[in-house]
Parts: structure tokens; sequence; C-alpha cells
């Protein structure tokens, strides 16, 4: 899945003394999805600090595998990982349409509840909602559904995620796509730290057929830079919107480098002093009844959508030179 990026450099370009943001009223109908609560420290569960949760887009079926590997060996990893540093329960964004991938695509939401972790809809198809008309985005966006409640067994599973976070080119399709997601009782899963992470698996895919190991080195140390621009300027941004730090939803795909590159990113966030948390805590946050109303052909995440609505300059970033770097090794 290809994402909008939230801008990861020079976060101090943004206007100083934003006042903070008065909470709007939640947008009717739709209610939270009850979730376990609480939140752990990376790898520990103790002291408190920034928190975030994690969440995992495109399953079962994201990008292309190195040689050898499959989609349930990457799901293995991944929910294995994730145990490791005593991550709570952690939802999963199902395409439905991705279970004609193969045998083993099936076997990945089964591993995904079996560990305990959760599943939410992420549309059918993983349709764009601003090349495609309302009608059909909604059609797509139930046709998820049956597989949903099936894997779910009663358990909840209205979280929504829009594909390449793109909410609506216009504000008409965006409004009408709100209100029947609210109308169906689901509540949007936001994303406020985005570092690019899908644009790594085909590279490394290549990289490791090709036996390239520099270049895989080069992946891992991109990566992680990236990563840690995104919290420092997640963190920024939500101070100069809301005039304090919020909680935090990282976005992440069940990609083969995920496998190499997930317990370093636990690390990492452990460094930083964050605790992870569930979807449906961070969520309770105030911050996130506020709707940006912001109709954008790129869309993005929400602290991004928040700062145009606000009409706070975004700061310049290399991000594009940068993923187009990546995607050019091992060609």
């Amino acid at each position: 899945m290809r994402t909008p990026r939230f801008s990861q450099a020079l976060v101090a370009t943004l206007l100083a003394g934003m006042t903070r943001v008065l909470a709007a009223s939640p947008e009717g109908g739709g209610t939270a999805p009850p979730s376990p609560q609480g939140d752990h420290r990376a790898g520990q569960g103790q002291e408190a600090g920034p928190s975030v949760a994690l969440t995992f887009d495109d399953l079962p079926v994201h990008a292309n595998l190195p040689p050898g590997m499959s989609r349930a060996d990457v799901a293995r990893s991944v929910l294995a990982t994730l145990k490791a540093h005593h991550a709570p329960p952690t939802y999963g964004f199902v395409n439905a349409k991705g279970l004609d991938g193969g045998p083993d695509t099936a076997e990945v939401l089964r591993l995904w509840r079996a560990s305990g972790n959760p599943l939410a809809n992420h549309s059918f198809s993983h349709m764009d909602l601003n090349a495609n008309s309302v009608e059909a985005f909604e059609k797509d966006v139930l046709a998820d559904e049956a597989v949903l409640r099936a894997e779910m067994s009663g358990a909840d599973w209205h979280f929504f995620r829009y594909p390449f976070l793109h909410e609506g080119d216009t504000l008409l399709k965006r409004r009408a796509v709100r209100s029947f997601l609210s109308d169906h009782g689901y509540k949007v899963a936001q994303v406020t730290l985005n570092f690019d992470d899908y644009a790594y698996n085909d590279p490394y895919a290549r990289c490791v057929a090709a036996s390239d190991a520099t270049a895989v080195e080069d992946l891992k140390e991109s990566y992680l830079r990236r990563a840690k621009e995104s919290l420092a300027a997640g963190q920024e941004a939500a101070k100069r919107i809301f005039g304090r730090d919020i909680p935090h939803v990282m976005l992440l795909h069940i990609g083969a480098f995920e496998t190499v590159m997930l317990p370093q990113l636990l690390d990492l966030l452990e460094q930083s002093g964050f605790r992870l948390s569930t979807l449906g805590q961070v969520e309770t946050d105030p911050a996130y009844s506020v709707d940006p109303g912001e109709a954008a052909l790129g869309g993005g995440p929400f602290l991004s959508q928040m700062m145009a609505a606000k009409h706070i300059p975004q700061p310049e970033t290399t991000t594009p030179q940068e993923l187009s770097r990546i995607g050019q090794l091992c060609r």
C-alpha cells in the first residue's frame, strides 16, 4: 500500500505559538470499538510517557516476497516480535480480496486472530476513494465485512482505515463517506506516525534475491533513520496543532522487510520513551474527535490534515527523493 507522507524534516519551520485547538464534539453515530485497554512500555510495560498504537495494513497480502518466504512466514515473524515485546492487542487491517493470492493467505488471518490480535476493515480491494465514486467505495467497504465477521467471531471489528489515507478529493465525497461509516458503526483509524515503511518491501525482496547485502544494509539504515525522524516530527506537530503531545498511531504494513526491522523499530520506540497502547485507547483522546474537514488529492495522515485545516505551512522534506532512491535499489 502506498500512502501519502507526513513531512518528517525541518519541523521547526512550522509556525510558532499556535494556540491549543478547542476539541470539537465527536461526530455523531459512530462509537469506538471496544478493545482491551492498557499501555505497555515497549518491551517492558512500565512507566508513563508518550504512547503509540501500532497498526498493520494490507492483511493478508502486501508487496513482493524474497525467494523462499511465504505470507504466513511474514505473519508468524511479525506476531512473534509483537509477543516478545509484550505488545497489547494490535489491529491488522484487512483487504479480503487478498485471500485470492494463494493458499497461505487465509492462514495469515487465522494466525493474527490466534495470537489475540483484532482485525478491522481496509476495504475489500484496497479501493482508492479519490479515484472512485462514493457508491463504489461504500460497496467495497461492505464487501470486506463477511470475512471480518467470520474471523472476529462476535468481537467488534468496526475500525476503518482508508486505503492510501485518501479520505476524498472533494468535501462532498469526504462527508458522504464519513456519514456512511458513522451510520455503519465505524470509527476512522487515523494515522499520526508514517515513514512509508511500505516502500522498503519490494526493494528488500529484490536485493535478497540478488544477494546484495550492501543494499540491504542501506535499506536498514534508511528505514531506522526515517522512523526516528517521524517520531520527533509527529510529536512536534501535535504540540503545534493541539498545544500538547497526543497519543499516536503508527502505520505499518505486513511486508517482508518488517520481519527484519520490526524488532529494531520496537527497540527504537522503547529507547525514545514510547509506550505501546491499543488503538481503542489512543483514539479516546479528544484530539481524535476533531474532523479536519479537508479534501485533498494527496490525502494524508491526521496531523498533516490538521495542519492544512489550520493553514500551518508544512515543512520541506527530502522524502520523495529518498523513496525514489531506495526504489531503484537492486533493479
